[in-house]
């Protein structure tokens, strides 16, 4: 997704030690023997939000260290002007700690296991199951403390409930990512439509249609991979395992009992049949034999080159891709299909939630917490929204209507970008892969063609969509219970999984399998979030 899925990440220490270290923390780090504070942790200023100086939200300069991913597609600039205009507004400087996307998950895992992050820290959805014990033991603050002094965010709060599960014993401990303003999109399918007219072939309605589909684009095109992923299993299989009627790993299938928690992957009656599609797609060189390895560079190469010519993801690429490949064939054109009926008769399809429930989490050893959560606070304020999503006023928007609208001269100059829209925010450090937490998008709409409104609309003809619920709050004994068992659980099927998409292991072994991920206590995940959900009716 611009929203993106992580697999949950298993700490190196057990939560008795790491618990034990943190509570013996204090909430002020020592100054290290030459002066300047030990682990990275910046300075901040005491009472720094006391009162206001020359219009700035706080009264001392302060600054903040910021662990976040640095994506491929919209690189962190450290200078931006959103970061400059962010000082000015706030008085507070943001020092940009950017981790390559591949090698996020492995660095806050790092820093969570050994007490080491930093002021700030963006934590992803895929791994807030692994941060809740580290949240109660100390190592970040509590939100909820320090309400008093954050009216914009306590507003948020109040009107999205949802966010009562993140919390942990009814304390939230990071500013989630929320929609001040969003298109409908999501990882759905997109296809060649040029192609499609070229062959003079039909948009196909049901998945054994577009396996004919792909098979004709084959034959007219030997040389490609008609269907490619990215990231690997953990990106693409769970929304193409819903769209065939299963789910990967622990889901929320609203079909199943009047909607229960499933481990998809412990079902064979519903989930080998995926897997039989994929293999079918692999055997006969429709799927791309490197699918398992792409990187989103590599899958973007190959969309954008005529390599691969239908994907089933993130909607929004489509754009960049069909503007690079007209470059070359003017009427290149990638189109959104309408959703497709799996082999059990349902046409049901994963859209993006509203919200993307990334939490950036503050360290509990920052000096100065009180000015700390009023900045954050000013994030989710008006001012706040327009400096992180537009930019500067007058130079980048401006408003009509009370609205902000991106002005001409901003649009014109990343027009002719192969991605203008991530050209854009990377430039202006503005939006969701930015330091942003309150996102709009209407910079999106503004500088894309009429695609994406298109799209989104045409998502309101089909019936199928669904969001996935967030995960329900745990107690602490079926947090430390849940750990264990996806650590071993999950980290079976991973291993499995291309295996059986390859062929390298025969289908005819799934059920056997299922059985033994049952033995690790698939079932029993299925029990914990089932009873926890139970508690929220």
């Amino acid at each position: 997704m611009a929203n993106k899925k992580k697999m949950a990440i298993t700490l190196v220490s057990s939560l008795a030690l790491t618990s034990a270290a943190l509570l013996g923390c204090n909430a002020q780090q020592p100054a290290s023997s030459d002066g300047k504070k030990a682990d990275g942790q910046s300075q901040s200023q005491p009472n720094a939000s006391d009162k206001k100086t020359d219009g700035k939200l706080l009264s001392e300069p302060l600054t903040l260290k910021i662990m976040m991913p640095d994506p491929a597609v919209q690189p962190l600039v450290q200078d931006s002007p959103a970061v400059q205009e962010i000082f000015k507004k706030t008085n507070v400087k943001l020092d940009l700690q950017g981790i390559p996307d591949a090698n996020y998950t492995d660095k806050l895992q790092t820093m969570m296991a050994t007490n080491n992050v930093l002021d700030v820290t963006r934590i992803g959805k895929g791994n807030l199951l692994d941060a809740a014990p580290m949240a109660k033991a100390g190592m970040f603050l509590a939100v909820t403390d320090y309400l008093d002094v954050m009216p914009n965010f306590k507003k948020v709060l109040d009107q999205n409930p949802e966010i009562k599960k993140v919390m942990v014993d009814g304390k939230l401990y990071g500013l989630p990512v929320m929609a001040s303003w969003k298109l409908r999109y999501g990882q759905v399918p997109l296809i060649r439509d040029d192609i499609m007219k070229k062959l003079n072939l039909q948009a196909p309605t049901s998945f054994d249609e577009l396996y004919q589909v792909l098979k004709k684009f084959k034959e007219a095109y030997p040389d490609s991979y008609p269907l490619t992923f990215r990231n690997g299993i953990a990106n693409f299989l769970p929304y193409m395992a819903f769209a065939l009627g299963s789910g990967y790993t622990i889901y929320f299938d609203p079909d199943v009992s009047g909607g229960k928690y499933v481990y998809g992957p412990a079902h064979p009656e519903d989930f080998k049949p995926v897997l039989a599609y994929l293999n079918k797609l692999y055997s006969e060189k429709l799927l791309d034999p490197d699918y398992a390895v792409n990187t989103q560079q590599t899958w973007q190469q190959k969309l954008s080159t005529g390599k691969s010519l239908f994907y089933y993801d993130n909607s929004t690429f489509a754009l960049a891709f069909t503007q690079t490949l007209q470059a070359k064939e003017p009427n290149a054109k990638f189109e959104q299909m309408r959703l497709m009926k799996n082999a059990k008769g349902q046409v049901r399809n994963y859209e993006y939630p509203k919200d993307w429930w990334n939490l950036y989490a503050v360290s509990s050893k920052v000096k100065d917490p009180k000015s700390v959560m009023k900045f954050m606070d000013w994030m989710y304020s008006d001012e706040g929204v327009k400096v992180t999503n537009f930019g500067v006023a007058g130079e980048h928007y401006k408003v009509e209507n009370g609205n902000p609208v991106v002005l001409d001269s901003v649009l014109k100059a990343y027009a002719g970008k192969n991605d203008p829209y991530h050209a854009m925010q990377s430039a202006l450090g503005t939006g969701l892969l930015a330091f942003a937490t309150y996102i709009d998008e209407r910079p999106q709409v503004a500088i894309s063609p009429g695609d994406l409104d298109k799209w989104s609309k045409l998502m309101e003809q089909d019936k199928g969509y669904y969001r996935a619920p967030l995960d329900p709050p745990f107690t602490k004994e079926e947090l430390d219970k849940l750990k264990q068992l996806k650590s071993q659980v999950d980290t079976a099927v991973q291993q499995e999984m291309d295996k059986f998409i390859m062929g390298t292991r025969s289908l005819n072994e799934y059920d056997d399998f299922a059985k033994q991920i049952v033995s690790k206590g698939a079932l029993d995940i299925e029990k914990i979030y089932n009873d926890a959900n139970a508690r929220l009716k």
